[in-house]
C-alpha cells in the first residue's frame, strides 16, 4: 500500500472540561466454569490463610486413597514446619474441611480444638520470633465437593476406569489436607507420598501423579506408594494428585540458557494419538516463553501436564491438569504452561489481583498467537476477547471462593497489557515482562498490581498511575465522538475528539491514552499517527503535504484496537472548538455550570448578533438574538450535560464558547 506524508502541525488540546476526573474452547471452559459456580455461596474465612503470626516452611504430605468412587476415602497424616514471626506465639490455625476428621497432632502441640474448618492448636510453649516449630497431623475421612465441584473429586473415564483428582483453587486444599490455605505463604518445599492400590486397569498400571519429582517408588501389603518431592516455594492450592491407570510419554527440552529437563504427559490410553498429537509442540511453547519471559521457573524438576477428562484446566505447580490433550485444547495448554511464570512462581499477593494470574496468562495466548501466525492474527485474536464489560479488574470481593474467576480477569486483563504495549512500545514492553519475571524480590514469591506498576515505571521511566487507576482500579473504558475537516487551501486537517462516557453516570470522564490516528485519502494512500488524549474535548490539527487534492476520505481512530474502547462518528460534531480572543469585541459566558439560565455579555455595544446553541452531537437545540450587553438565555429545558454555543457578531467575528448544564 503506498504512503503519503503528513507531518504533525499543531495539536490543540482544547480543555473545555475535564470535570470528575481465544480460542472457542477456552472461552466455554471459562463459561461453563463461571455458570456452575456463580451460585455456589459458600464463603472461605481467609483468617487461618491471612495468618501473619506463622509462617509455613514445609509440608510433607502422606495419603492413602480409594480408588472406588462408591468408598471415596482418604486417610493420612501431614507434617507442617513453621517459623514464628512474633514475638511468644502460643496458638496456630490451621485449615481442613470439617468432612474430615482429626485424629491426633504430635510434636509441638499441646492441645488443638476444632471449629467448621478451622483447627486450632495450641503450642506446647512460647516461640519467639524466627524460632522453627514442628506439628503433624493424623485425619482421615470422606472427602467432599465445594459447590459439588471442587476438592479432591472421583470420576471415571473410558469403560469406567477411575480417575482421582485434586481441584483446589483458590481455597480449596483444606478439602483435602490441612494446610495453611490461600497465597498469601509460600511453603518452602512440598513431599508427597501417594499410596493407592497395586493393580492393573485394562492394562495400565494405576498410578499416583503430583509435584516435582518421583523418587521413589514403593510396594508393600498390596499397595504401591509414589513419592514425589518438589522443592520449589509453591502456595497450598497448587499442590496436587491425579490417580488413574495413565499412559506416560516424555519428551525431552534443552533450553538455549543450558537448562535441560523432562515434560511429562500422562493421559488415558483411548486418547492416546490424539494426545501425542496435541502436544507435539509443546516443547516449541516452552521455548518461546523461555525467550519472551526468561527461563522455565522450575527447570530443574519438570513440566507436566495430567489428563483427567473433566472440568477444564488447572496450572497446579509442575503438573497442569487438564480435561484433555487434543490439539483443539492447546491453547488451553499454553495457557496452563505460561501460567508456571505468572500464577506459579509470581503468585498473585491475594486474590484482589487475581488478573496478575489470569490476565496475564490470557495475554500469553495472544503472544503465542502472534510467534505462529503474525501480528494481524494476534490483534484478530484479542479482538476476538471481550474488553468492554463492566466492573472493576481489581476484585472488591475476593473473599467468594467461586465468584473470582470471572471474565473478566481474564479478558480485560488481556487487554491491559496488550493496551500497556501500546503505550510503551515493543521493546520496553517485553523488557519490562522479563524485568518483572526476573526480579529477585518476586521470583517464587508474591506481587500487587501496584508491585508490578513500580516495575514497569522503573523499566520505562513513565509515570503509570493514571494508566493503571482507569484500567485497573476504575470500571468501564472510553466512547469516542469524533468528527475532522480540512481546511482547502492550507490543506490544514482538523480532528475534534470528544470523550462521551463524561455524561454516563459512575463512567469516569476522561481516559488518558495515546490514540493512534489512521487517515486515508480516495487514492487509498494513508499513514497513521499518534496523539496524546486526555482531555475531554480536544482538537487536533495536521497540516498535509504532498498531493493530497482534497478532504481525506476516512479518518480512523485505534484502527487496529490498542485501547478499549468505542468510537463514533459524529459529522455533526463541532469544529473549531477552540474559543477565539478578539481585539475588537470579547464575549463572556456564565454561570459555569448553569442551571436554568446562561448570560453572554460583551464590553462593546451589540446588534444583530446570533447564537446557536449544540449539543456535545453537534446537535441544534436552540438559536436566537443577543439584543443587550447581558442577555440571558433559557436553558431550563435543556438535558444535563456539556453544550456549546456559536456567537455571530457579523464581518467575519465568529466565537465558540461551552457551558455545563447541570
Amino acid at each position: 500500500m503506498k504512503n503519503f506524508m503528513f507531518i504533525l502541525f499543531i495539536a490543540i488540546m482544547v480543555g473545555f472540561t475535564s470535570y470528575g476526573q481465544k480460542s472457542g474452547t477456552l472461552t466455554d471452559l471459562y463459561q461453563t466454569e463461571w455458570r456452575n459456580f456463580k451460585d455456589f455461596v459458600k464463603i472461605k474465612n481467609k483468617t487461618g490463610s491471612a495468618d501473619t503470626t506463622f509462617n509455613v516452611r514445609f509440608y510433607h504430605l502422606k495419603a492413602d486413597v480409594s480408588l472406588n468412587a462408591g468408598a471415596k476415602y482418604i486417610k493420612g497424616n501431614l507434617l507442617c514446619k513453621f517459623d514464628s514471626r512474633v514475638n511468644n506465639l502460643f496458638r496456630i490455625v490451621l485449615s481442613l474441611q470439617s468432612s474430615l476428621q482429626v485424629d491426633s497432632i504430635t510434636g509441638s502441640c499441646s492441645t488443638y480444638t476444632t471449629n467448621g474448618d478451622s483447627i486450632n492448636i495450641v503450642l506446647d510453649r512460647n516461640y519467639p520470633r524466627g524460632q522453627s516449630a514442628e506439628i503433624c497431623i493424623w485425619y482421615q475421612g470422606v472427602p467432599q465437593l465445594a459447590g459439588g465441584y471442587k476438592g479432591l473429586r472421583y470420576e471415571t473415564h473410558h469403560n469406567g476406569e477411575p480417575v482421582i483428582a485434586t481441584l483446589s483453587t483458590p481455597y480449596l486444599a483444606h478439602y483435602w489436607y490441612p494446610c495453611k490455605d490461600g497465597p498469601e505463604d509460600k511453603a518452602d518445599s512440598v513431599y508427597l507420598d501417594i499410596t493407592v492400590p497395586d493393580t492393573v486397569i485394562n492394562g495400565n498400571k494405576v498410578i499416583a501423579v503430583s509435584n516435582g519429582l518421583l523418587e521413589n517408588v514403593s510396594v508393600a501389603n498390596n499397595k504401591i506408594t509414589y513419592s514425589w518431592r518438589h522443592r520449589y516455594p509453591i502456595v497450598t492450592y497448587y499442590v496436587m494428585m491425579a490417580i488413574s491407570n495413565y499412559t506416560h510419554f516424555r519428551q525431552s527440552f534443552s533450553g538455549q540458557n543450558g537448562e535441560s529437563f523432562p515434560i511429562d504427559y500422562y493421559f488415558f490410553a483411548e486418547n492416546d494419538s490424539i494426545s501425542r498429537i496435541g502436544v507435539a509442540e509443546m516443547p516449541d511453547a516452552m521455548q518461546f516463553y523461555s525467550e519472551v519471559f526468561g527461563k522455565y521457573p522450575f527447570w530443574k524438576e519438570k513440566y507436566a501436564m495430567s489428563e483427567i477428562g473433566y472440568y477444564g484446566a488447572i496450572e497446579n505447580q509442575t503438573n497442569t491438569i487438564t480435561n484433555n490433550m487434543s490439539l483443539s485444547w492447546f491453547y488451553t495448554s499454553v495457557h496452563e504452561l505460561s501460567h508456571m511464570w505468572f500464577g506459579d512462581m509470581i503468585t498473585c499477593a491475594d486474590w484482589h489481583h487475581a488478573w496478575m494470574n489470569e490476565g496475564f496468562a490470557t495475554y500469553a495466548e495472544a503472544l503465542w498467537k502472534e510467534h505462529k501466525s503474525g501480528t494481524a492474527a494476534y490483534h484478530a485474536y484479542l479482538n476476538s476477547t471481550p474488553g468492554t464489560m463492566g466492573g472493576t479488574l481489581y476484585l472488591q470481593n475476593d473473599l467468594d471462593t467461586f465468584n473470582i474467576f470471572q471474565e473478566i480477569v481474564y479478558y480485560k486483563g488481556a487487554w491491559v497489557l496488550h493496551m500497556l504495549r501500546g503505550v510503551l512500545g515493543d521493546q520496553t514492553f517485553f523488557n519490562c515482562l522479563r524485568t518483572y519475571a526476573s526480579s529477585p524480590g518476586f521470583m517464587y514469591k508474591n506481587a500487587s498490581t501496584e508491585d508490578f506498576r513500580h516495575v514497569v515505571e522503573n523499566v520505562s521511566g513513565k509515570d503509570l498511575t493514571a494508566f493503571f487507576d482507569q484500567w485497573v482500579y476504575d470500571a468501564y473504558f472510553p466512547k469516542y465522538y469524533y468528527n475532522f475537516n480540512q481546511d482547502s487551501v492550507t490543506k490544514v486537517l482538523t480532528l475534534h475528539i470528544f470523550q462521551a462516557q463524561a455524561s454516563l453516570s459512575n463512567w469516569r470522564a476522561v481516559f488518558e491514552m495515546p490514540l493512534r490516528i489512521k487517515i486515508e485519502d480516495i487514492d487509498g494512500n494513508d499513514t497513521i499517527i499518534t496523539v496524546m488524549n486526555n482531555q475531554l474535548n480536544q482538537e487536533y490539527q495536521f497540516k498535509l503535504t504532498g498531493s493530497v487534492p482534497h478532504l481525506p476520505t476516512s479518518v480512523v481512530i485505534d484502527p487496529e484496537k490498542w485501547v478499549i474502547r468505542m468510537t463514533y462518528f459524529k459529522p455533526n460534531l463541532s469544529i473549531g472548538i477552540q474559543e477565539k480572543p478578539d481585539e475588537e469585541m470579547v464575549f463572556n459566558l456564565y454561570p459555569d455550570p448553569a442551571t436554568d439560565q446562561v448570560n453572554i455579555g460583551c464590553l462593546q455595544p451589540i446588534k444583530n448578533v446570533s447564537f446557536e446553541i449544540s449539543d456535545q452531537c453537534g446537535k441544534l437545540v436552540k438559536k436566537g438574538f443577543i439584543h443587550s450587553p447581558a442577555t440571558g438565555i433559557s436553558i431550563s429545558n435543556l438535558s444535563k450535560g456539556l453544550y456549546f454555543i456559536k456567537i455571530d457578531a457579523g464581518k467575519d467575528h465568529l466565537y465558540y464558547k461551552k457551558f455545563l448544564k447541570i
